[in-house]
Order: structure tokens, then sequence, then C-alpha cells
């Protein structure tokens, strides 16, 4: 079963108030499990055979879960490493029966430019459009690298499944200045992975085929 990324993008854009008063993360993982209409929970429930199968799935994936959350806030640090305060939400994983991984987190942009030696400077060139589009360049192209070094990690996902990874860009800024809020979601087929995975000659061939959504 494949998800229209546009469509589970759609989902999102319906919460702005409930993120507000709610545990962000807890709140996009439950719509994340909406959105991919609950495909586990029978399995999970049922009693029968299949839903110990599903059981052991989860558990095989616990740890391949664990080791991409460290390999993706590892990212995440490096690039705000001086400014913390940028990461307000490190990076967490579900596993989703039929679909594959999911991973979200969520970063200030404008925290992330703004400081320097001499503190917290308000200049226009520190908030500056063309910074912070930057800073989420060189973010993106990070993460695509960790998705292609990553892929035998999830040796239990089909060919057929995904490893997702949502990214929540805030920019609180002040008034009149260049807002740079966005989400970008990207992902990739487990049989892509496993063609082009650790092949640094084949980075391009393989963000080809990835599929990434920005709004």
């Amino acid at each position: 079963m494949e998800i229209d990324l546009k469509t589970l993008a759609r989902h999102y854009m319906k919460i702005p108030g409930i993120i507000k008063m709610a545990s962000r993360h807890s709140v996009l993982l439950l719509l994340t499990l909406c959105a991919f209409g609950f495909p586990f929970a029978i399995h999970t429930f049922g009693g029968s055979q299949e839903a110990a199968d599903t059981h052991a799935d989860y558990a095989a994936a616990r740890e391949g879960i664990l080791k991409f959350e460290d390999a993706i806030n590892a990212v995440i640090n490096s690039s705000f490493s001086e400014n913390p305060f940028a990461v307000v939400q490190k990076a967490k994983g579900v596993y989703l029966q039929g679909y594959g991984v999911s991973f979200t987190f969520l970063v200030n942009i404008h925290r992330a430019v703004i400081k320097t030696p001499f503190g917290q400077v308000r200049t226009r060139r520190a908030y500056s459009s063309e910074v912070k589009a930057k800073r989420i360049e060189e973010l993106k192209e990070k993460l695509v690298q960790v998705l292609q070094n990553s892929g035998d990690i999830f040796p239990q996902l089909r060919k057929d499944e995904r490893i997702a990874i949502i990214a929540f860009v805030e920019d609180r800024n002040i008034p009149g200045e260049t807002n740079e809020n966005k989400t970008i979601i990207m992902s990739t087929l487990k049989k892509d992975l496993d063609e082009l995975g650790q092949r640094p000659d084949r980075l391009k061939e393989f963000k080809q085929r990835m599929k990434i959504v920005e709004y």
C-alpha cells in the first residue's frame, strides 16, 4: 500500500490550533496514524497468529527506529550546533504496518540564524530569507545522505514499504520580516535503498527516485 504524500500533507494543514494546545509530537504522530487508517490495529489486537507475527515485526523495527532517530538527531544537532535552542523537538519514529517507518521533528529556523558571538543580534542580514533558505537546503541535503546510508537499518521492511522523514520548520519571526515556515516530507522506497544505499556515486539517481513534498 502506498500513501499519497500530498494527502498526508493536507492532514497536517488542518491542525495548527491543536498543535499549539497539546504536545506537538504526540498530535502529529496521532494524525500520521489516522492518515494511514490504522492499518495495523486489527493485526495488533486480533489475538491470532498473524497478530503475534505483527508484534514480532514491531519488536524488530524498534531497534532500527532508535538507530535512525540517533542518525537524524546527529544531523540536526550538527546543523544547529551554534544554537541548540533551534531544535524544538528531536526526531521520533513510528512503524506503520503496510507503509513503513516515519520520523518527525521540529526546528525553529528563526532561532538557528540569529545567534552570534555577540549574543542575540537583530539585524537584517541575520534574519534574511536567503540565510534561512540556505540553512534549510543544507539540512535537506544531509537528511538525503542519512536516508541513503541507512537502508540496512530496516531489514524487515518489504521492498514496497517506505522510510519517510517529516520535518516541521517554524520561523517565529517578528512582524514585517520574511517568514520561512514550511513542512518538508522526504521518503524513499526500501527497494531503492537496497539498490542505491551506501552508494555515494549514485546519490543523484537516489535523489531523483525519492519523493519530496514541501509546502
